[in-house]
């Protein structure tokens, strides 16, 4: 207010100082109490005609308070030196090391000058309180950031490191930043030249921070333009010159086409055995030893090497790409092999990876081993195996991996080479190469090894190399009695001492690998058709035949492709016959979850943990009743029961898998279908054990191992084979089991039962689930009411159509038909006069179904003796 009244009274005074001055008109005259009215007026103020209105930023630019930059430039000042100490490590507080972090992530390196920069940005706002102005101009600040960039990228390129992300993710070089900055030009036109764009990069932008003109340019291109044609003149001879150089030419008799011309004339230069490979030195080779005086017989043995004489179809037929095999050995014993270009490796050899043998005592009673093929297995020879390793080496020295391959497992179907990831330097260095890139090259090494399937395991569990398993030329089978016959498989079988010990095949070392199904305790299979799995069944169920008595393992085989497991029929092994019928294979699922409810009460009667300990408890009478056999379930192919009857089998499938392996009762499941609506989530979390064969694709792999690598293998046998306590899968030849030895198994054992018929030992018996399939086919067959009408009957001791109509609520027709089919049962007699009700033949209390079941077995028994 005192403001506004100094005005109007600094507007009187100048009115009265000036009095010819004109007054403005009145009617044009702007005053506030016509427009805001007289309370407005003495508060805000009036704004001229033709004034433009501020926009909203110059009113808060008009706002902000003088003294927000000095707060903003102290707050760089702090922030710049809690960098500088963070990123030197002088505290340990979280915040600060994680903001070091941060900076390192992005800036590599170049966080020092982050730092610098946030100081230096703090001082800047500062020097106008002190009276220092310094003016950045647009272009200045963008010659300022285009090096800060460059500086970064440089940063980046200058460690020279081929994994440029990896340095980014380690907070080395320039960061994140320098990373997104080198990445495209560096994989388009490589190091050196990305390191010169960004180098004259830095030059523009400093030139635009210094303040060079583009005339400043131009005039020091020109200057240099001169002084170059201005050197030139001085070095070309003038006419004089040449004038004088032809007359001497004639003098001499030097022909002036030799001198007019401008091509250069070929000279034969002489071979430098320093810059030759080791295995052209002759001179080194005779003497051992490096030598600085050559001899001059020696550059003529040299001139006279094959590798100049000869034409290149001479030079490969009698290339020996091995290497030659000397007489010296390796620290370890191995013999080693000289390469072409001087490199000493190791030399390896087929002989030495035999295995011993040993064969336990076996019971009289089970059948010979002699049944069973006797063919070793034929290993791939030794030059195979050294050329497939000189290509292994020599196609990863192509893209600069040097390595050694410390070690060949040789097995049926496949040879791993094992693969050693760094390599020894002379000074005791390592110089160490990242697994993921040599497994890149994985399609490079298939075609280096004309491999059909390469499979890479990075690395092998438990070892220090990783392996490259590359198919051997010729692949060998391995039969079942091979692996019997092993050392390694008796001293399984001797430790474990379990009756459900198979073998499952051999690795790719070629050593046995026995499995304990009681240990597992299911097994899941999967593989497409043509793979292997019914073979691999085959196998298992051929291999507890083969060792174990029927009164110590028994099984039931479920085939619902009929055809598979047939043959297994009519040994003393199995509970019942080899069920293919969808219905009784349900019913003989069912069957099974009954045994084992059965046989967790008998446990718990004799408080026993498991029947390993129940048996334990009963040894003395173990053939006896007493004893508890285990129980192999053998399903061939699921797939057909989940999609027909799914819930029925994913129920009985998992409750089994989920508690029967106390009660020694264990599953095999098969199917060529892994996908996720065949092998659900709560069938395989119940199955830690899993073989996969071969499958089309990684998802597929997935299904079955949580893991790809089931589509490289070869088919015919090859599987993986995840074990419960393993790390990861291991790659097995399954065992081969040809239909001639099933079929002589199968005879001794039919051989055996019948004579164990004969002798009176063993009574013929039907399978435990017959009664209750054929109940349930008997009344399938008729009335659904029958069952409910006998129960009735039988309790009532009285049989009328009457009384069934009025209990039942049935019609009297329907009624009547019942009553007709419990005569024909034999469950009530004939009719008796007067309308009195008809005798019921079964006693109170005695299963009604007894009779009848028995008596369709018997037809069934009659009809099979028959077929």
């Amino acid at each position: 207010m005192a403001q506004k009244q100094a005005a109007k009274s600094t507007g009187r005074n100048t009115s009265s100082d000036k009095p010819d001055t004109k007054q403005p008109d009145a009617s044009k005259q702007v005053t506030l109490d016509a427009v805001l009215g007289p309370a407005d007026s003495a508060d805000v103020m009036p704004r001229l005609d033709g004034a433009k209105p501020t926009s909203f930023l110059e009113d808060m630019r008009d706002s902000i308070p003088d003294w927000l930059d000095e707060v903003i430039a102290i707050a760089l000042l702090i922030f710049g030196i809690l960098s500088f100490l963070a990123l030197f490590n002088s505290t340990q507080a979280v915040v600060a090391v994680a903001w070091a972090d941060i900076l390192r992530q992005l800036f590599g390196t170049g966080s020092l000058l982050v730092a610098t920069v946030l100081f230096g940005m703090g001082v800047f706002i500062l020097l106008p309180k002190f009276g220092i102005h310094i003016k950045l101009q647009p272009t200045r600040i963008l010659g300022l950031e285009i090096t800060f960039l460059c500086i970064m990228a440089i940063l980046h390129l200058l460690v020279n490191e081929p994994e440029l992300r990896a340095l980014a993710r380690n907070g080395g070089g320039g960061g994140l930043i320098g990373w997104g900055l080198t990445a495209v030009p560096h994989w388009f036109l490589g190091r050196i030249p990305t390191l010169v764009i960004y180098t004259a990069l830095i030059l523009v932008g400093i030139g635009m921070i210094i303040g060079v003109q583009r005339e400043q340019v131009v005039s020091w291109f020109k200057l240099s333009s001169e002084r170059l044609k201005s050197f030139a003149e001085r070095i070309t001879p003038s006419d004089n010159d040449i004038a004088e150089i032809m007359g001497r030419a004639e003098t001499y008799g030097i022909p002036e086409s030799i001198l007019t011309s401008r091509e250069t004339p070929l000279l034969r230069i002489r071979p430098n055995p320093e810059s030759l490979p080791p295995s052209l030195r002759e001179l080194r080779r005779r003497a051992g030893k490096r030598t600085k005086k050559r001899r001059a017989e020696d550059y003529e043995d040299l001139d006279n090497h094959p590798l100049f004489v000869k034409n290149r179809e001479e030079l490969i037929g009698e290339f020996n790409q091995i290497g030659q095999v000397s007489k010296k050995k390796m620290e370890d014993g191995h013999l080693i092999v000289t390469r072409p270009d001087g490199r000493e490796k190791r030399y390896f050899e087929v002989k030495k990876m035999e295995e011993a043998k040993k064969i336990g005592k076996r019971d009289k009673v089970l059948p010979a081993l002699d049944i069973l093929a006797d063919i070793p297995m034929d290993p791939p020879d030794e030059n195979e195996i050294n050329r497939n390793v000189v290509l292994i080496e020599n196609t990863l020295l192509e893209f600069d991996i040097d390595i050694d391959v410390i070690d060949v497992q040789v097995g049926p179907t496949v040879t791993r080479y094992a693969v050693q990831p760094y390599q020894r330097k002379r000074d005791g260095t390592i110089e160490r190469t990242r697994l993921s890139k040599i497994a890149s090259f994985h399609n490079d090494l298939s075609l280096a090894l004309s491999a059909k399937r390469l499979r890479l395991e990075t690395p092998v569990p438990g070892t220090t190399y990783m392996g490259i398993e590359v198919p051997n030329s010729s692949p060998s089978i391995v039969h079942l009695r091979s692996v019997y016959e092993s050392k390694d498989y008796y001293e399984y079988s001797q430790r474990k001492g379990t009756p459900l010990t198979v073998p499952l095949g051999r690795d790719v070392a070629g050593r046995p690998v026995p499995v304990d199904l009681a240990k597992m305790p299911h097994l899941l299979i999967a593989g497409t058709t043509g793979s292997g799995k019914s073979v691999c069944i085959a196998a298992l169920a051929t291999a507890l035949i083969m060792n174990n008595r029927p009164d110590k393992v028994k099984m039931v085989m479920l085939d619902p492709k009929m055809v598979e497991l047939s043959r297994f029929n009519g040994i003393p092994h199995l509970v019942g016959p080899v069920e293919t019928e969808m219905e009784r294979i349900i019913g003989v699922l069912k069957w099974c979850t009954r045994e084992m409810d059965r046989r967790y009460k008998l446990l718990e009667e004799h408080a026993v943990r498991n029947i390993d300990n129940y048996n334990e408890k009963f040894g003395s009478r173990r053939r006896g009743a007493d004893y508890m056999p285990y129980i192999v379930i053998l399903i061939d192919e699921v797939g057909d029961m989940m999609m027909s009857q799914p819930e029925e089998t994913e129920t009985a499938i998992t409750r089994l898998a989920q508690m029967a392996r106390a009660v020694g009762m264990h599953l095999v499941v098969a199917t060529q279908r892994p996908s996720v609506d065949v092998i659900t989530g709560l069938i395989k979390a119940n199955f830690p054990g899993r073989i996969a064969f071969s499958v089309a694709s990684g998802v597929d792999s997935r299904v079955i191992l949580d893991g790809t690598g089931a589509e490289t293998l070869l088919g015919d046998g090859d599987m993986l084979f995840q074990a419960p306590d393993a790390a990861g899968p291991k790659r097995i030849q399954g065992c081969f089991i040809s239909d001639d030895e099933v079929r002589q198994i199968t005879q001794h054992w039919k051989d055996w039962h019948q004579e164990q018929l004969d002798s009176g030992k063993v009574e013929p018996e039907r399978a435990p689930w017959e009664r209750g399939l054929t109940r349930r086919e008997f009344l399938a067959e008729t009335d659904p009411m029958l069952e409910e009408v006998i129960e009735l009957v039988v309790e009532t001791q009285e049989a009328s159509a009457s009384m069934i109509q009025r209990r039942m609520g049935l019609g009297y027709p329907r009624a009547a038909r019942l009553v007709d089919m419990l005569a024909e049962l034999g469950v009530v007699g004939e009719a008796v006069g007067g309308g009195r009700a008809r005798r019921v033949l079964i006693p109170k209390g005695e299963d009604p179904f007894k009779r009848i079941i028995e008596k369709r077995l018997e037809e069934k028994t009659h009809r099979s003796e028959e077929s």
